[in-house]
């Protein structure tokens, strides 16, 4: 008796964290460019982890100020500028073990003759206190596999 209800109890729970986890969100702060690429690779995301991907878009600076100031910070930064990502990993706000390169950016001019630039790419990554940490970061590799490499080249990106 006292094992059934043991396993009975263990099922309960089970399932309440299942239902639990397809609820919950997966704080995104993206840069506005990417939303078309973004909304159209999120189901597909959630589809295969539960985790509903909650979009906040907006200009890279922006976002990365948002990010300084939060009480509460989202759980992956995707920026469209360098820049913005260099200010927020400043602040040590970024895991940057876990931050990938995951679009090309338009090639600068040369400074040199003959010299091309170093390629600049833009990068996501999980933020350093990422409330969702695990689903985070699957989120930031998915975004390098083949589904989300396809919609950001149907939205005229380039991939490294």
């Amino acid at each position: 008796m006292r094992n059934r209800f043991i396993l009975l109890a263990s099922m309960a729970l089970l399932a309440a964290g299942a239902a639990n986890a397809s609820a919950q969100k997966l704080a995104v702060f993206a840069d506005k460019s990417f939303k078309p690429a973004l909304e159209e690779i999120a189901p597909i995301f959630a589809e295969r982890t539960g985790f509903e991907v909650q979009l906040s878009l907006g200009s890279s600076d922006a976002l990365a100020e948002r990010i300084i100031r939060a009480a509460v910070p989202p759980d992956v930064f995707f920026p469209a500028s360098e820049t913005a990502m260099q200010l927020v990993m400043e602040k040590g706000l970024v895991d940057v073990a876990l931050k990938r390169n995951v679009l090309l950016m338009p090639a600068a001019e040369p400074t040199e003759e003959g010299v091309e630039p170093e390629p600049q790419y833009t990068s996501a990554a999980v933020l350093a206190n990422a409330a969702n940490r695990l689903q985070a970061m699957a989120y930031v590799e998915f975004l390098t596999s083949d589904e989300a490499r396809a919609a950001f080249a149907r939205q005229g990106f380039a991939l490294p």
